[in-house]
């Protein structure tokens, strides 16, 4: 499945364990990177990573790669966080049912991948993310 993507959205773990050589997931974020760098994946960083990003290091560190589109968020994302964070807000099972609460800037993220179409996202939490969005 991973070999037939075309675009990935890439989380703020992904691009912290990419830039941090003593995480003991580096390796394997540096296997995927090359592997989407190597098959023409496009790799998009939104605006909200580079924010998370920036509470540790200076995001320059990271956009000199030149690997990644850059997304603003924008109308349309704000508009759909909203309608997803309305359909979880109330639904603390599924909220507790995820190791870690909804964040908000998870739904901006999710929201930004449907809004254009993005095929994929990589974050280390997604599998049990993903099962409390009404997608």
């Amino acid at each position: 499945m991973i070999n037939s993507i075309k675009s990935v959205l890439l989380d703020n773990s992904f691009v912290t364990r990419l830039l941090k050589g003593d995480d003991p997931l580096h390796q394997n974020v540096v296997n995927y990177y090359e592997h989407f760098l190597n098959n023409g994946v496009v790799m998009y960083l939104s605006t909200i990573v580079v924010s998370e990003y920036s509470v540790a290091d200076d995001p320059i560190n990271l956009l000199s790669l030149k690997t990644f589109r850059l997304l603003e968020f924008d109308y349309q994302d704000a508009k759909l966080s909203g309608e997803l964070y309305k359909a979880l807000k109330d639904n603390n099972e599924a909220r507790n049912s995820i190791e870690r609460k909804v964040i908000i800037n998870d739904l901006k993220l999710f929201a930004q991948i449907q809004a254009r179409g993005i095929e994929s996202f990589i974050q280390k939490m997604l599998r049990r993310f993903l099962k409390c969005l009404p997608l």
